[in-house]
């Protein structure tokens, strides 16, 4: 599965035991690398992304997806590449 960027749009109500360094920022560029459903938490979509290592950061190991937009718009990303990265 490539990367595909989105944009930060959420970066308020993270855990305390978050580090601040692990957080993305609002309006900065990011790399999806993996999708998952996170069954522990109401089967929310979440994501991991390749500038930010939680591999450290045990249970928070994805962010919501919800927490940011693609950078390409919805309708030109390719329904093959979300099942892809989904499975």
């Amino acid at each position: 599965m490539d990367p595909f960027e989105v944009e930060c749009v959420d970066d308020k109500n993270f855990p305390n035991e978050l580090p601040l360094n692990k957080r993305p920022k609002k309006g900065q560029i990011y790399h999806i690398t993996k999708m998952d459903y996170l069954r522990g938490h109401g089967s929310i979509l979440g994501v991991q992304l390749e500038e930010i290592d939680l591999s450290d950061c045990a249970p928070y190991l994805y962010f919501a997806a919800s927490r940011f937009k693609p950078v390409v718009p919805p309708e030109e990303i390719e329904e093959v590449e979300l099942e892809e990265m989904i499975a």
